[in-house]
């Protein structure tokens, strides 16, 4: 479930959002929320610890995130006296910036400053990304102000003029941050159409490549089937004729039409071999292909490890490495993979390509699975599921197929190819 979704109550009435940019933005947030907090009616005790857990919260997203932005606001608890809670909804600018000391891990984020601190005075909090190459968002709740939802309702107006008393800056931070809002709206739009561009060129060029496929497959097919089936009645016609004429027995009125006979025969032959020669040329779907060329390719066919920031980390042999494959086939293969395991992982992941060149050529794409995806696998989901288009096409290049989750999370998906073609490997129906 999405945590704004989850968390965002109804009936909610947004007081106002603050960004952080700079140290002096740190002090302001604290004194905002403190002012906000004894301006509804809660303890002295409360308005300062929780204006204490939003400053830090700032100081960890100036200090760790390049900046963000804190949004306040206030809701009903639907208990039996209707009461009054504060949320903060904190949005991080940029992903981690401290590099290789960025938390790994959700439990490491957790326990570093100021987390544990803020789950001491908030009664919720929820935490996504945070951890390296994610952007961070936090939610946190306070519950228990024993405040009346009622008896702040006719004072909202006052609260925020009390809020925006001190000065104009805060009126400008507010609308520079609903600016900001609305930049980021229109930015991640485009991002978005542009995402589906992508999405809809690769949905082209595989459609282009699938028709291909199926125009070669469909002339390969008619050229073996016609063949076969006129070979051998040609055969048994040409053969009675020639060895009629060869007895020598025939007058001469029989034997000119005998001849026609066997001439036309010969003539259909040649038409049966034109086939055959036709099927040979249309022998283009399987070739010498460099497997780093068409990885790359299906890397460049994916918009989803965009969307899902996913890096690929290669690892190739220093020279180059050609199997025996039907391009396309292979690169709707590769995409189909690249996309299968970047919807069960998590995002910023790191996706590792490994090709090794031995007797055989073997092919790993490895990835981190997405805590809810690992749960499932763990309950007894198949996570190969779904994979039968990927089976189907790598046995065609008689190569061998398996995938592996292990019990830390990690999802494995092995390919072995032949550095050639077995001699007596089942040949599909349509080859030539």
């Amino acid at each position: 479930m999405d945590l704004a979704k989850e968390m965002k109550p109804d009936n909610s009435h947004h007081m106002l959002t603050l960004v952080i940019q700079k140290d002096a933005d740190i002090p302001r947030i604290r004194s905002k929320v403190k002012l906000l907090v004894r301006a509804i009616g809660a303890s002295i005790l409360q308005s300062t610890g929780l204006a204490v857990g939003a400053s830090e919260t700032a100081r960890l997203l100036l200090k760790r995130y390049g900046g963000g932005k804190i949004r306040v606001s206030l809701f009903p608890l639907k208990v039996i006296r209707m009461e009054c809670g504060l949320e903060l909804l904190v949005q991080g600018k940029s992903a981690c910036l401290q590099g290789d000391s960025c938390p790994l891990d959700q439990e490491t984020l957790l326990a570093s400053p100021p987390l544990p601190g803020l789950m001491k005075v908030f009664d919720h909090v929820q935490l996504r990304g945070g951890i390296k190459g994610r952007k961070i968002t936090i939610h946190c709740r306070s519950t228990e102000l024993g405040v009346a939802w009622d008896d702040i309702q006719g004072h909202l107006s006052t609260i925020r003029r009390e809020l925006f008393a001190d000065t104009e800056e805060s009126y400008v931070e507010n609308l520079r941050a609903k600016h900001e809002e609305v930049v980021r709206l229109l930015r991640e739009k485009t991002e978005k159409n542009q995402l589906l561009d992508q999405s809809n060129n690769e949905l082209l060029q595989l459609s282009n490549d699938l028709e291909e496929l199926a125009r070669e497959r469909t002339i390969i097919e008619m050229s073996l089937r016609i063949a076969d089936q006129v070979r051998n009645p040609t055969t048994v016609i040409g053969g009675m004729a020639r060895r009629l004429l060869e007895r020598g027995e025939l007058g001469d009125r029989e034997k000119e039409r005998i001849s026609l006979i066997a001439a036309e025969a010969a003539k259909i032959e040649e038409i049966v071999q034109q086939f055959n020669t036709m099927a040979a040329q249309r022998k283009t779907l399987f070739g010498r292909e460099n497997l780093a060329i068409l990885l790359e390719d299906a890397r460049q066919a994916c918009p989803t490890l965009v969307r899902k920031h996913i890096r690929i980390e290669f690892t190739l042999p220093s020279e180059p490495v050609e199997i025996y494959a039907n391009r396309q086939l292979l690169k709707i293969t590769f995409v189909h993979v690249l996309r299968y395991m970047t919807n069960l992982s998590q995002e910023g992941e790191v996706l590792e390509i490994t090709v090794v060149d031995n007797d055989a050529v073997h092919l790993r794409f490895g990835i981190q699975l997405e805590a809810a995806a690992f749960a499932e696998g763990e309950e007894g989901m198949d996570l190969d599921t779904g994979l039968e288009l990927i089976r189907q096409i790598l046995s065609e290049h008689q190569a061998e197929f398996s995938v592996e989750h292990t019990t830390d999370g990690r999802l494995s998906i092995n390919m072995d190819f032949p550095q050639v073609f077995r001699e007596q490997a089942v040949i599909p129906s349509w080859a030539p």
